[in-house]
């Protein structure tokens, strides 16, 4: 990977029409940097951030990084006593909060003083100004960021990693991909920075190699459509909900989106027909945009397998990307040949640190060690062809048994979305006096008729194990803060 100089006019980050470049920004993120000296702040030190995707956060998570503290990225729209449980646990120095949240937050921060970002102005209520700070000096091996994910194994964990952890990954994803961003290029950064998709890449990945980080707050197909028009957006990240609301959007066409090259997916499944009608819709309106599905998780600090552009194939989710080591193993941790599905276990300097208050059985569980290199277990089930890349078959968890066989509800989705009237669905486990079927939930309504030419194209196209005994209709699927689908919450109502 090259070095990426920072000339003087090189926009760093917008939001709306705010903007900041390169030489402005780094006095921002000193003058903040100051301010938390002066507020006490040490290396080591925890420091809460419940920002919404504006200037703000980006200057105080490199602030943060600059006198070594760590950073604990918090969803802004936390319950109450969600984010008070987090400040007791944590202790913070200071915490970080908008005038949005703060009148809801600001009794609970406990002995952390508290410092308030407008949403709509410039501004740090509460930091001191000041000029002098002693400047973090390391080879990065220091906790930096606290990230708050659902786990390997599908409980609730805060995440550890370091500086090095983040600059390795978006130094093996720059790599991979060919290394070819500059300070022409524009990423829409609209998945939030508590999600580390949003921190690692929509903003990290993207000022290393001179790209424009373009905030958007929130996610509204609007919003996002006029940020994209008015920078000339080239690069995009998203989980699959945000591209299936942008293409339902009418004004999302013609030349406004035709700056468009880049768009990479991931988070949660990709059907076939989201990427052929995006990349449908690029070519209306003369843009030269490819969707690229693409796979990762917080213990990895986001993307580790992606798709390269072009080189898209049905179900996969693409290559390891520079540095990474996939393989697929069973239960004993023994390699599986080409074909055969297992665990997806992951090696390489982007990998974390472990997960707070985490113990040995802990590091036990999710840390494995072959061939003298230490593997994540990812909890996923996937397989590989000859090629190498990588099919995501589903969580571990979500495996279902019929009649002694495996069955992996993401297959069987994936199978019913090849349908044009399923756009989104979910196969759960339900039981009749203890004996388990299938049950495809669909979001929206369809007849009678569709719900049997559902289950008859399954059949056709699957092992009868797969098919559907039972087909529901679900007016809209609850989410997960990242708009992922809750399939938790809708097995928990609908899976008798």
């Amino acid at each position: 990977m090259r070095t990426y100089h920072k000339k003087g006019d090189t926009l760093a980050v917008a939001h709306a029409r705010r903007k900041m470049n390169f030489p402005r920004f780094f006095k921002e993120v000193d003058r903040v940097a100051a301010g938390l000296y002066a507020l006490g702040v040490r290396k080591g030190d925890i420091v809460i951030h419940t920002l919404p995707n504006i200037l703000q956060s980006v200057v105080v998570t490199y602030a943060l990084s600059r006198i070594g503290a760590i950073a604990s990225m918090i969803h802004p729209l936390l319950s109450v006593d969600e984010f008070a449980a987090a400040v007791k646990k944590q202790n913070p120095k200071v915490v970080f909060l908008s005038d949005i949240n703060s009148r809801k937050f600001s009794p609970k921060c406990g002995g952390a003083k508290r410092v308030i970002c407008p949403y709509l102005v410039y501004g740090y209520i509460g930091l001191p100004r000041a000029k002098e700070f002693v400047p973090n000096e390391s080879d990065g091996s220091e906790i930096a960021f606290y990230m708050h994910s659902g786990g390997t194994f599908g409980e609730p964990k805060t995440i550890k990693l370091s500086a090095r952890t983040a600059n390795a990954m978006a130094g093996n994803l720059l790599c991979y991909l060919d290394d070819k961003f500059n300070e022409n290029n524009r990423m829409l950064a609209a998945l939030p920075m508590f999600h580390a998709f949003g921190l690692c890449v929509g903003v990290h990945a993207a000022m290393c190699s001179n790209m424009a980080a373009i905030l958007v707050p929130r996610f509204k197909v609007k919003a996002v459509t006029k940020a994209i028009a008015r920078y000339k957006v080239t690069t995009v990240i998203a989980v699959p909900r945000m591209i299936s609301k942008l293409l339902a959007y009418p004004k999302f066409s013609g030349k406004g989106i035709s700056s468009l090259q880049d768009v990479y997916v991931g988070g949660d499944s990709v059907s076939d027909e989201l990427v052929h009608s995006f990349d449908k819709r690029m070519k209306e309106c003369g843009a030269d945009g490819m969707l690229s599905p693409g796979y990762g998780l917080t213990e990895t600090a986001s993307v580790c397998v992606l798709t390269h552009r072009g080189d898209f194939v049905s179900g996969s989710v693409g290559n390891p990307i520079n540095g990474v080591d996939a393989r697929i193993v069973d239960e004993n941790m023994n390699e599986l040949p080409v074909g055969e599905i297992g665990e997806l276990i992951i090696s390489g300097d982007q990998t974390m640190d472990g997960y707070l208050d985490g113990n040995q059985e802990e590091d036990d569980k999710v840390f494995v060690w072959l061939d003298g290199k230490r593997f994540v277990r990812t909890g996923d089930l996937c397989k590989k062809d000859s090629e190498g890349r990588l099919y995501f078959m589903g969580r571990r968890k979500r495996l279902i048994k019929i009649s002694g066989m495996n069955v992996f509800p993401y297959e069987i989705e994936r199978v019913a979305r090849e349908l044009p009237f399923i756009s989104e669905c979910v196969a759960i486990e339900y039981r009749v006096k203890g004996k388990p079927f299938i049950k495809l939930l669909i979001e929206g309504s369809v007849t009678e008729a569709q719900k049997k030419e559902v289950i008859a194209h399954i059949s056709r196209r699957m092992s009868h194990w797969n098919t559907p005994s039972a087909v529901e209709c679900v007016a809209e699927f609850p989410r997960t803060r990242i708009s992922k689908i809750d399939v938790k919450k809708l097995e928990e109502q609908f899976g008798g």
